[in-house]
């Protein structure tokens, strides 16, 4: 009796902690997420105010603490990722130079890139990461080395969609719709700044030089994400250029011999209980009318056109998001 007490006790204590830790990632993922919109707006202002020699037409001028707010929830997002702020800008260096192994990332991945991208904007008013320059290098060069790695790495990794009913696509489009997307709009607040507009006009001092070198960079960042784009493009339009017939077959073939566990598990379930003579009417008759109806090519037929949704409207994403940068590209 005190072996089966104690053997309760344990079990509880481990499900309680298991319920702490899931109640403490929802937390972390909660505060990640209610920083983001605060991060984009800053990232944007920073941004837009790293022209030098440039003011707002009413005069106005880029208010400092919002680059050390910036600086601020940066540092609170590092520290959600369990890291300093000066070491998860050390981490994330020295992942894209090789000298660390980006395992670290794996799980936080999108997060990281989000980093990345945000530290990029705050350092286009602060300068204080170049300031180590033996250190660290250009945080433009950082955030298109890290962005096209990981994306192209998630594209090549995914192969045939059909063959993979379950496959990592909604990571690959969160890619592009956040990290990428945040990339852009820092992209293009630079861009615009560095525009003649009649918004803005010169303050004056030296500091041409500044701008050529950001000029240079955004134009090398626009040509990375135009790639990088277009990668994913091509991949997209791959998938969509199969015939629905072979990817029937695919997808069928691919629950066939799926292992125990997934959606081969169901199929091969769900193809026994209808092969049967009889169906146990026991199941209710919701399910027996399911299961009467039920057929392999009617379950491949809606898997298709739900893939191919997906897949269309992550093509328009990604050709409105070449467009905005080519056109951007155009006027520098």
């Amino acid at each position: 009796m005190f072996q089966f007490d104690e053997c309760h006790v344990i079990l509880s204590a481990e499900k309680d902690d298991q319920i702490k830790q899931s109640q403490a990632k929802v937390v972390k993922t909660i505060e990640k997420r209610s920083l983001l919109p605060r991060l984009v707006f800053l990232s944007i202002q920073c941004a837009s105010s790293s022209v030098k020699g440039n003011v707002e037409a009413n005069g106005s001028v880029f208010d400092p603490k919002l680059s050390s707010e910036l600086r601020l929830l940066l540092e609170r997002y590092a520290n959600i990722l369990g890291f300093s702020f000066q070491d998860a800008v050390g981490m994330a260096f020295d992942i894209s130079s090789g000298l660390k192994d980006a395992e670290a990332w794996s799980c936080n991945l999108i997060d990281w890139m989000n980093f990345v991208v945000f530290l990029n904007a705050w350092n286009l008013y602060s300068h204080e990461v170049d300031r180590d320059s033996n250190k660290h290098g250009s945080t433009w060069l950082l955030v298109n080395l890290i962005l096209k790695k990981y994306i192209l790495d998630k594209v090549r990794s995914m192969g045939a969609l059909e063959s993979s009913p379950g496959c990592d696509l909604p990571h690959l489009v969160l890619l592009v719709t956040e990290p990428l997307a945040w990339h852009i709009m820092v992209i293009q607040c630079c861009a615009r700044s560095l525009l003649p507009s009649g918004k803005r006009k010169k303050k004056g001092g030296p500091s041409e030089q500044c701008n050529i070198e950001l000029c240079q960079e955004v134009q090398d960042s626009i040509r990375c994400v135009c790639e990088t784009i277009e990668l994913v493009r091509d991949w997209l339009n791959q998938q969509m250029s199969k015939s629905d017939n072979d990817k029937s077959e695919s997808i069928l073939s691919s629950l066939k011999i799926d292992g125990e566990l997934g959606p081969g598990k169901v199929y091969r379930v769900i193809e026994t209980l209808t092969s049967s003579s009889t169906i146990d009417r026991g199941l209710g008759d919701v399910i027996t009318r399911a299961l009467q109806s039920w057929s392999p090519a009617d379950i491949s037929r809606k898997i298709i056109t739900s893939q191919r949704t997906a897949l269309s409207n992550f093509l328009r994403i990604c050709d409105s998001k070449i467009k905005s940068v080519k056109e951007l590209k155009a006027q520098l």
